[in-house]
């Protein structure tokens, strides 16, 4: 399950820094191990030997990674981790991955697609959203998301002026 994305090498040892996508940082300090995927879906499994926070990003130290080169070819690629060494979800709460997949309709029930994919940007994530050739992006903050329903494979959202335009 998709946990984060390498953002760049950090220091001449390995580490690399990573952007979260789980909020709770503690999570992190408990995985054995870590799948390694880039765009093109190549994938690599690495041990963990360290994990560390830094501010609102982790700073992870894998075992055969101990360069700054080796860290630095890994810049882009996405970390997935086991789901079972994750934690539950609170009740009203869920993975990113969990809504992959999910169909996205308007409080008018208009169906816009299925959630692809989703980014981070400085403020909030980015939902994408595709119907075929259409794509629409959505900023995953209260005042769009309404609901997300899982279970019925759906979420729903309030359409702002401007959103699907």
């Amino acid at each position: 399950m998709p946990v984060g994305q390498v953002l760049h090498a950090h220091g001449t040892g390995g580490e690399v820094l990573v952007y979260p996508y789980l909020n709770d940082l503690t999570c992190y300090e408990h995985l054995s191990s870590l799948v390694l995927c880039d765009r093109e879906r190549q994938r690599m499994e690495r041990r963990v030997a360290q994990v560390r926070q830094a501010g609102e990003r982790l700073l992870v130290r894998l075992e055969d990674v101990g360069s700054r080169e080796q860290a630095q070819a890994l810049v882009g690629w996405e970390i997935c981790a086991p789901r079972d060494e994750l934690p539950r979800p609170e009740p009203g709460e869920f993975y990113w991955f969990d809504l992959e997949g999910l169909i996205v309709l308007t409080q008018d029930g208009e169906c816009l697609g299925r959630v692809t994919d989703f980014f981070p940007t400085g403020s909030n994530e980015v939902l994408v959203v595709r119907d075929g050739e259409r794509e629409i992006l959505l900023p995953f903050i209260k005042d769009v998301i309404l609901s997300v329903d899982a279970a019925q494979g759906s979420l729903h959202i309030r359409v702002l002026p401007g959103l699907l335009s």
